[in-house]
């Protein structure tokens, strides 16, 4: 069990060694000079995103049309046949 303690001990010890050095750079202060800006280069990648969705959601309903189509026609051809059967 001690060593079990010394090991994570010393696991601490490194990873706090090795963390100061960016702790340092994390709290420097940089200036803002002028007026602060909000920028988000992710706009054209949500445009993209969303027309993806768009294009997914109209083949699926594609496709969903094109099923009740065949199950239309299938309905159809049976009701024939059993026209037919019954004359």
């Amino acid at each position: 069990m001690n060593r079990i303690k010394l090991a994570l001990a010393a696991a601490v010890g490194a990873l706090t060694l090795f963390m100061l050095p960016a702790l340092a750079v994390a709290q420097e202060f940089v200036k803002v000079s002028g007026k602060a800006t909000e920028e988000v280069p992710a706009g054209p990648f949500v445009g993209i995103a969303y027309g993806f969705i768009w294009v997914a959601i109209l083949a699926y309903v594609l496709y969903v049309a094109r099923g009740v189509a065949r199950v239309r026609g299938d309905m159809d051809e049976l009701r024939r046949k059993l026209d037919a059967d019954k004359r």
